[in-house]
């Protein structure tokens, strides 16, 4: 285990590294706002079919949004049967197909736990959803790969909204839907959903730019800022405020007409605020604690410029090279963490309560640093050393390496010196 100098030492080199990259993500074209939404069709039950820009229950809007669930079964477990390695993996009790594993998590302190096998990747990697079932769904990869997935989050059974471009705004049960399919509109679409807040945030970790989802929740210009003030309670719309600064458990908001106003008492403006998400370009999406944020500034202009359609290239298997620490350079196909197996699904970790959700294809190398973090290196050259997540400490379940299509090997998280990816 670390000591606490080790743990004060990596993280003031994380800090001193994001600094960099929020300096190298202010410089990035931003998204085309058109581009970045989420557009696509949805065929109903009755067999009727709407097409338009799509708004996910009340929550995703753009294609950088993150799509939750929980696979069903593991086809890596049967890899374990055929080998005596010992892992912290449980199958879960939901899996009828893999319910004769019988593999115990066993971690440091003797305790017992029980791992779901999460699900997770951007809209964008997404090329169809079709309902199966109140909380089931067959989820196809713009790389045709599909996977069943069942409940995990409110992105399942939930409403589903489309600006038909005829029609209007529909908005329909999960039970009334057949399949929503996304591709990119042929034509410039005049309507959406609204213009997403995009701005520069200043926390104590360094400055970044982007699109924002406020307090998990807001993320258009159209969404409000609520709080209470000396006068009442206020609903303030984001595309009415320039600034907003962190005062001691308030907020001072600034309008664009310069006006001033203290807010209070609620939870998207003090320290009840859940966490303020931004999507980095060429990294993936961070989540910020409000301990971290000091100011935001609604940013209006846009450039023409798309990044969206460059930004989400079919799924991939992931390939690359093991080095061990004992010495052994294995390359081939791999299984992270003995369940991601494609490179638009996502690692997870955390650095001083900023929780990063980073597409694997973002990625060029992992490297265990200790116990319970690691160094990951992006193949845009920057560095982040993440820790306290099943991804990125010894609760990992294994790595697991394809060298041919019958020969394979499986390291535990403490055997490993690196992992490289490799285009």
């Amino acid at each position: 285990m670390k000591t606490n100098q080790q743990i004060q030492s990596w993280r003031n080199h994380f800090v001193l590294i994001i600094m960099i990259t929020a300096l190298t993500a202010i410089t990035k074209p931003l998204l085309a706002q058109n581009e970045c939404m989420l557009y696509g069709s949805i065929t109903t039950i009755d067999g009727n079919t709407f097409e338009g820009p799509i708004r996910w229950g009340k929550e995703e809007v753009f294609l950088s949004d993150i799509f939750n669930s929980e696979k069903t079964s593991n086809p890596y477990l049967k890899y374990l049967n055929k080998s005596n390695f010992k892992t912290n993996y449980k199958s879960s009790t939901r899996s009828n197909r893999d319910s004769h594993v019988n593999i115990s998590i066993k971690y440091r302190n003797n305790k017992s736990d029980n791992l779901d096998r999460k699900f997770q990747c951007r809209f964008g990697d997404i090329k169809s959803i079709s309902i199966i079932g109140e909380t089931s769904v067959d989820l196809e990869l713009r790389s045709e790969k599909h996977i069943t997935l069942v409940g995990g989050s409110n992105d399942i059974n939930t409403r589903i909204s489309i600006l038909d471009n005829e029609l209007g705004l529909l908005t329909l049960n999960w039970n009334k839907i057949d399949m929503i399919k996304f591709f990119r509109p042929i034509k410039k679409i005049a309507d959406s959903f609204g213009q997403g807040i995009y701005g520069k945030l200043t926390t104590t970790q360094g400055v970044f730019t982007g699109f924002v989802q406020w307090d998990h929740d807001e993320r258009l210009l159209d969404d409000k800022l609520d709080g209470k003030s000396t006068d009442g309670n206020l609903k303030i719309p984001f595309k009415k405020i320039r600034t907003i600064t962190k005062l001691e458990n308030s907020c001072l908001v600034k309008l664009i007409s310069d006006r001033e106003l203290e807010l209070y008492g609620t939870n998207d403006v003090n320290s009840s605020n859940k966490g303020i998400i931004m999507n980095l370009p060429n990294i993936g999406q961070a989540d910020f604690n409000w301990k971290h944020f000091i100011s935001f500034e609604i940013i209006d202009a846009l450039a023409p410029e798309s990044l969206c359609d460059t930004s989400f290239p079919d799924s991939e298997r992931l390939y690359g090279k093991i080095i061990t620490k004992s010495g052994k350079e294995l390359e081939g196909v791999i299984v992270y963490d003995l369940d991601e197996a494609m490179d638009s699904e996502l690692l997870n970790g955390y650095n001083d309560d900023i929780k990063f959700s980073i597409p694997f294809r973002n990625i060029r190398s992992i490297k265990p640093m200790a116990d319970d973090y690691a160094q990951i290196t992006l193949k845009s050259g920057e560095q982040l050393f993440l820790g306290d997540q099943t991804d990125v400490s010894y609760k990992n379940a294994g790595i697991l390496i394809f060298t041919s299509s019958e020969n394979f090997n499986i390291f535990k998280w403490d055997e490993i010196k690196k992992i490289i990816f490799i285009d």
